[in-house]
């Protein structure tokens, strides 16, 4: 029985192959936005996932005046572990951030993402070493690891197996300092430790006394923790053994904070949401692209009902019940459907070389499992259900006898279901093309306004000023004279913190007239705000480092703006502040910069001459702004002292451009955008499918009427006008229905971000002209054909 219902419901399609095809492709680009969705949501989701213990797994760091820090004191990790039961492990990491970490072996690799983890750390996330076990005996002390593709470029193919650790020289063959590798890192999926190097070393076998850097600490907690208890605990425990004797205290300031790890890839409380945010954007979209479809393929089902009244009314004469035909009439949806979400997952798999470079990730390693089969299962069964439950119990409800004298032109509902689908697919088109132009706005702002500085032209050379001497008037300056002298070079700068990098200048607590302020401070050198042309708005900036050296009792401050409106005075030169253990002359005012994205206000920014606030944070990265068109020039000059250096021996010089690296700032944004972009396509696609089929099914009921007012008098314009006044009215309906709704949607979206643009009329106008557009273009064919068509052709059969 149910295989003759299928040859049945496969006549049916095959006899309307048109409509098929055309519920198909709608359908299948449905499918398509789903399954992109999904499978950037798993990747973004399943990161330490398969972690046994990934619920148990918190992050320990310090909250201030709503501002959030991941870093804590080195000896807080071992603190909680003997302290607390409630903590089964704790540990501690730290990311290697002064460029790339050198090994020197068969081959030279510059490893980008290095960083230090102790033993715990590694045990509490799962690392693991492919080549044997971690710890192979009990005096083992570290375990160094490096991925594969980074062991088969330092080590020789024989020497892959490391039966005993292999010893290579690494950062400088000059400085003679080696590094033991024990093994190869094992991949065990999606994780925050992925990196090419993982050094565990335990930090009391790095420093030999007091430990200058601060670390990222970890724990596990048993099952059923109580974690605001454990918090209180732990705060309590911080605030007596280690905030009151650590100095400056600033550095450690705040209260405790618990971040689980399921939040710290997405939704950091030292970082942006905009990743998680991202993910509720695709999902919802992804959701409604797939409702758009459905909703277009039941108002092509009602539209194509008058073609089998004869069918139906028959099979109800002929004993057929109303169950019967009901699951009739599913079937059909269901095959359409499978067929459509068959066709998409093959052409997801075929491009799938193509769409990795937007999801920057191999699609087809997350398409081809259960869980997407599983997902693709529940997409079609509720895509089946959302499209062809309420026809099928409409079309299987109405008696044989009115289906045979009136046809369904004037059933009840039928034509408010029709208009309400309509106006839905409508207003989410709206929705799709005013976000998107919006979003693009939005983007354009960042890349374009003023930013307070100029990225142009400037080149960093990260982690060059580790290998020179870092004094004022040290090997490093002289560097940077001589490379002031070259005509392709304009200026030399150096700085602790640069924009556009991750990291983030180090908050200081600072006093001005007995008050307690806490301010950003980055270190510089005399020609910072010469080389990224940052306005000087008040004052002078000391002019040589002779200066500097005379006055060496002295110490000069420059404010931005921020800073000088929160010291609240009202000459801010020659005022005095004091910080890191020094008092500070404030010599100048500079413009805020937004050095570190858009999402956030300019910080209160302190900048400073003479590495006064530890010189644990060198200026490492070395910025060169070139002459306009003389950039490759530029980098070979740098080059050619980079070889004369002896401490550089063998090392390749590292540089990238600073307007691309702040770009970057962005990147999750644009990303957003060409996501929207393509979901926006897939909505007025489908939009426009269902306003052609709605145009078809319009001219086909209405064409006697049509004929009827031509044999009267009425013209060709009158006749068009007639037939588009639906869609025009459906088209103010849903404009007044969505531009509400999506002004709402856009400005929440934007309050993400301090510095954005305002929402203005005219983007709302472009997309209701857009729409405007694609409505005259999806109907206006069809209905000026029926105007020109001869009423001869319609009436003679009457």
């Amino acid at each position: 029985m149910i295989l003759n219902e299928i040859k049945i419901a496969w006549r049916s399609l095959y006899k309307n192959k048109a409509f098929s095809l055309l519920n198909i492709f709608g359908l299948m680009l449905g499918f398509t936005g789903f399954l992109l969705s999904y499978q950037y949501i798993n990747r973004e989701t399943n990161y330490d996932k398969w972690n046994p213990n990934y619920d148990q797994i918190y992050l320990v760091g310090l909250a201030d005046k709503g501002g959030f820090s991941d870093e804590t004191n080195v000896m807080l990790a071992p603190l909680l572990k003997e302290s607390l039961p409630e903590i089964v492990t704790a540990g501690r990491k730290i990311n290697y951030n002064f460029g790339t970490y050198p090994l020197f072996g068969e081959n030279t690799v510059l490893v980008k993402n290095a960083a230090v983890i102790d033993s715990a750390a590694a045990h509490i996330f799962q690392v693991e070493n492919k080549t044997g076990s971690l710890y192979r005996s009990k005096i083992q002390n570290e375990a160094t690891l490096v991925k594969e593709t980074v062991a088969q470029k330092i080590f020789k193919k024989g020497d892959l197996n490391f039966d005993t650790p292999k010893s290579i020289p690494v950062l400088s063959l000059q400085q003679d300092q080696h590094e033991f590798i024990y093994g190869i890192s094992k991949d065990n999926g999606l994780s925050l430790i992925d990196h090419d190097l993982l050094v565990i070393k335990e930090p009391e076998d790095v420093f030999a006394g007091e430990n200058p850097f601060s670390y990222q600490t970890y724990i596990q907690v048993k099952d059923g923790t109580n974690i605001p208890e454990l918090v209180k605990k732990i705060d309590a425990l911080y605030q007596d053994k280690i905030a009151s004797k650590v100095q400056p205290p600033t550095l450690m300031k705040g209260e405790i904070y618990l971040d689980p790890l399921s939040h710290l890839h997405l939704r950091p409380k030292t970082g942006s949401n905009t990743p998680y945010l991202m993910l509720w954007i695709i999902g919802s979209i992804s959701i409604i692209i797939l409702i758009l479809a459905s909703a277009n393929f039941a108002n092509m089902i009602i539209a194509q009902a008058d073609r089998r009244i004869k069918e139906l009314a028959l099979k109800k004469i002929l004993g057929s019940s109303r169950w019967a035909i009901i699951r009739q009439l599913l079937l059909e949806v269901f095959i359409l459907t499978f067929i459509a979400a068959a066709c998409s997952f093959m052409i997801l798999n075929i491009t799938g070389n193509i769409l990795q470079k937007w999801f920057n990730d191999d699609l087809k390693q997350y398409i081809l499992n259960q869980d997407t089969l599983l997902y693709l299962s529940i997409g079609i069964v509720g895509t089946t259900c959302l499209s062809g439950i309420y026809p099928a119990f409409v079309l299987s409800g109405f008696k044989s006898v009115h289906l045979l004298k009136e046809k369904l032109n004037h059933t009840q509902g039928k034509s408010m279901l029709q208009s309400s689908l309509l106006v839905f697919q409508i207003s989410v088109a709206l929705l799709f093309i005013s976000g998107m132009i919006v979003i693009h706005s939005q983007i354009n702002y960042m890349q374009t306004t003023d930013k307070g500085f100029e990225p142009e032209q400037v080149i960093n050379f990260k982690g060059l000023g580790m290998y020179y001497d870092n004094k004022l008037d040290g090997t490093y300056q002289n560097l940077k004279e001589r490379l002031e002298q070259d005509p392709s070079i304009l200026s030399v700068a150096s700085a602790t913190n640069i924009p556009g990098e991750a990291e983030l200048p180090l908050t200081v607590q600072f006093k001005h007239n007995h008050k307690q302020l806490d301010l950003e401070h980055i270190g510089i050198d005399k020609n910072y705000f010469n080389t990224l042309n940052i306005a000087i708005l008040k004052g002078d900036i000391p002019l040589s480092i002779k200066q500097l050296l005379q006055d060496s009792s002295s110490h000069y401050a420059v404010i931005n703006e921020s800073a000088a409106a929160f010291l609240n005075v009202d000459q801010p030169i020659g005022a005095q502040i004091a910080g890191c253990d020094v008092n500070f002359q404030i010599v100048a005012v500079v413009k805020d910069t937004k050095a570190y994205g858009f999402e956030n206000n300019v910080k209160p920014t302190v900048y400073s001459y003479k590495n006064e606030c530890g010189t644990v944070r060198p200026q490492g990265t070395l910025m060169v702004k070139a002459v306009k068109g003389k950039v490759d020039q530029a980098i070979e000059i740098v080059k050619k002292e980079w070889q004369q250096n002896p401490s550089t021996k063998s090392l390749p010089l590292e540089y990238a451009f600073m307007d691309q690296q702040y770009a970057l700032l962005h990147k999750k944004q644009e990303e957003m955008q060409t996501a929207f972009n393509s979901f926006t396509f897939l909505a007025v696609i489908i939009a426009a499918l269902g306003l052609f089929s709605m145009a078809a099914y319009q001219v086909t009921v209405r064409k006697k009427e049509m004929s009827v007012r031509k044999v009267l008098g009425a013209s060709v314009k009158t006749i068009f006008i007639q037939l588009n006044k639906p869609f025009f009215q459906l088209f103010v309906i849903g404009g007044l229905v969505s531009i509400p709704l999506t002004y709402l949607i856009l400005n929440k979206w934007l309050e993400n971000f301090a510095y954005r643009i305002e929402l203005q009329w005219w983007y709302f106008t472009i997309a209701l002209a857009i729409i405007f557009i694609i409505i005259c273009i999806s109907i206006g064919y069809q209905t000026l054909r029926a105007a020109k068509a001869n009423p001869i052709d319609s009436l003679r059969n009457e």
